[in-house]
């Protein structure tokens, strides 16, 4: 019997993968998520600070889906 197990990839690997975001940026943001917004998603900074549109962020939630 062979068994696949789908992993989902997360969103800011999903956003490096696509050049949308540069590692520098995805660094930033997961050190601001650790250290002062802990509540907000790593999409919702990085749409914060304008490092992805608004529609990056919708189709990278769809796909995930």
């Amino acid at each position: 019997m062979i068994i696949y197990v789908v992993m989902k990839e997360k969103i800011g690997e999903h956003f490096l993968k696509l050049d949308l975001l540069s590692f520098e940026q995805a660094e930033e943001i997961l050190i601001e998520q650790k250290t002062t917004s802990p509540h907000k998603k790593f999409g919702e900074i990085a749409l914060a600070k304008g490092y992805i549109s608004k529609e990056d962020l919708e189709e990278a939630i769809t796909e995930q889906g």
